[in-house]
């Protein structure tokens, strides 16, 4: 990769993330750059990582993926630098935020991740936001990854179900 390619790269990302005004998954990212051809996947990580490195970025990892945000550093570069990134490139990342805010609002809603504790078993957690705002975390202990990998994907997928069935049976 060129320098300037590097700098654009970085720049877009920085962009995103600032006209976003919220929380971006790796996913939501990477669909943006690589439709618009910007540049390959593995460049895409490669300059996420710098920006992490960089501290311009943080990164929240789960077992599935990563959503990034701009940190008060990456928004000072990006002001300093704002005028080196194309008009048209700007306009294309808010027209992607705007065409694609419904998918965006969809991936940030429910979070999901595992971890191993210290008894040996897994620990699944899961969270629903609507709008910005928390409304409920479930966090259950299972014996086996695949328990707490199957977990994390049904919540995914019944999320809204869990949410109204848990308050169906708490407001009885």
């Amino acid at each position: 990769m060129t320098t300037s390619a590097v700098v654009l790269y970085k720049m877009i990302i920085l962009y995103f993330l600032h006209a976003a005004k919220q929380d971006i998954s790796n996913a939501i990212l990477s669909d943006f750059i690589l439709r618009n051809r910007y540049t390959d996947y593995f460049s895409i990580q490669e300059t996420l990582a710098s920006l992490r490195e960089d501290r311009l970025i943080l990164a929240d990892q789960t077992k599935s993926t990563a959503y990034y945000s701009l940190t008060d550093k990456g928004e000072e570069v990006l002001q300093l630098l704002l005028h080196k990134l194309p008009a048209d490139t700007m306009q294309q990342i808010d027209s992607y935020l705007k065409d694609h805010r419904i998918q965006i609002a969809r991936d940030l809603a429910v979070r999901t991740d595992y971890t191993r504790t210290e008894s040996g078993e897994y620990k699944a957690t899961c969270t629903a936001t609507e709008h910005g705002r928390h409304l409920f975390t479930v966090i259950l202990n299972v014996p086996t990854e695949e328990d707490a990998t199957k977990i994390c994907q049904n919540f995914r997928e019944h999320s809204d179900d869990a949410y109204a069935s848990l308050l169906n049976i708490l407001n009885r």
